[in-house]
């Protein structure tokens, strides 16, 4: 599956990148000629690509290899302020873990008909999830028979509260492996990064480069090790509908756009909670 909607998806990356370039300063129409020829010219190779390849191409025009850096600092440190928040209400609940991480994944840079507010991340991080294909219980079930979880991360801010239930998983006895973009993409959080808050007590794999891990060949086999990978994000999301692999997993995700809304036949901008199940 190249796109789950063509037109939708390629316009929400144009639209992406020229809202990037008019943010960082860039005024010259030449430079705007050419982030859309560019844009252009790669969306024969499906959704991941056009949006890789296209910020790689605002990076190199704005000689920075990672604008959003001082952004993704104010994600984390609004994320920090509201921890004890979180955790003062979802406890030992290991299922309101799930629910908050993807209420969480409200954080992103703006696109086609989404804009983020961080005023809405720290009003709905305690949102009630969307469940698909699961329950409160199975899901219960499901995570207390677990011994192996590869986990891939997204955006900064979100993150704190993925490491909230990183480590939630860890304390279960569960071995977890985080896997992350190897360099800068928008404001998704690295591996590098990872390591930094985690420290040794999980496993950290880096896909080498901005691409989303699902696209990346290289780790299908490791990804098939896992008893299950909790996936954060509708950019994973859709890397992993765009790939061949089997596996079972559970994503976590706030339903932003109108291919996400159809495709998953939830509200707007509701979090979610698929599990899917391909092995």
């Amino acid at each position: 599956m190249l796109y789950i909607e063509a037109p939708e998806c390629i316009l929400c990356a144009l639209e992406s990148r020229i809202q990037e370039a008019k943010k960082y300063g860039v005024n010259d129409v030449n430079m705007y000629t050419h982030i859309t020829v560019h844009t252009s010219r790669l969306i024969p190779r499906g959704r991941t690509p056009l949006f890789i390849e296209s910020f790689e191409l605002i990076t190199r025009i704005l000689n920075n290899d990672d604008p959003h850096a001082d952004e993704k600092k104010e994600l984390e440190d609004t994320a920090s302020l509201i921890l004890p928040r979180i955790i003062n209400d979802i406890g030992n609940d290991i299922v309101r873990y799930l629910e908050v991480a993807a209420a969480a994944n409200s954080v992103d840079v703006p696109m086609r008909d989404y804009q983020f507010d961080i005023d809405n991340f720290v009003n709905k991080i305690l949102e009630e999830a969307v469940l698909i294909n699961t329950s409160k219980d199975e899901l219960r079930n499901l995570l207390s028979d677990l011994r192996d979880v590869g986990y891939v991360v997204d955006n900064s801010g979100e993150f704190q509260v993925d490491a909230l239930l990183i480590r939630r998983l860890l304390d279960m006895g569960v071995r977890v492996t985080v896997y992350a973009r190897g360099l800068p993409y928008e404001v998704d959080v690295t591996a590098d990064y990872v390591s930094k808050v985690l420290g040794d007590r999980v496993r950290v794999v880096s896909t080498g480069n901005r691409y989303p891990v699902f696209y990346n060949r290289g780790l299908w086999h490791d990804l098939g090790t896992h008893d299950l990978i909790i996936s954060k994000g509708v950019g994973n999301f859709e890397a992993y509908l765009e790939s061949e692999l089997k596996l079972r997993v559970l994503f976590l995700l706030r339903a932003k756009c109108g291919p996400m809304i159809r495709l998953l036949k939830v509200p707007k901008n509701s979090p979610v909670v698929y599990l899917r199940d391909d092995k």
